[in-house]
């Protein structure tokens, strides 16, 4: 998905997003930027400029809310995999995964 695709969707279906493009590609990773909701609600998140990484912070339920939505605008036959920061694990995001059955992807 493509930077400007990203942003259209941020802005179509989270419409508080505040959304930051990178102005001369100085960090690869942060191509597009934003924070979406407050406090303990709040993701911020960034996407790689592959269009191939999306690196997200935030409260577990937030962050499993943003990879449903996420996951519903790669394509079916595209792999959607979760993992934390240092990649002590990794978890396929099937098609249509709903909140609950991203969760269930965490760690525990």
């Amino acid at each position: 998905m493509s930077g400007a695709d990203l942003i259209q969707a941020l802005h179509n279906d989270w419409p508080s997003v505040v959304v930051v493009e990178s102005v001369d590609g100085q960090d690869p990773a942060r191509e597009v930027s934003w924070i979406h909701g407050a406090g303990k609600d709040q993701v911020e998140g960034s996407a790689h400029e592959s269009g191939q990484c999306i690196y997200l912070d935030g409260q577990e339920r937030p962050v499993a809310e943003f990879v449903a939505w996420y996951r519903r605008l790669v394509p079916d036959d595209r792999a959607v995999i979760l993992c934390d920061d240092s990649y002590n694990f990794d978890a396929v995001v099937d098609p249509g995964s709903g909140v609950e059955e991203v969760i269930s992807l965490f760690p525990k």
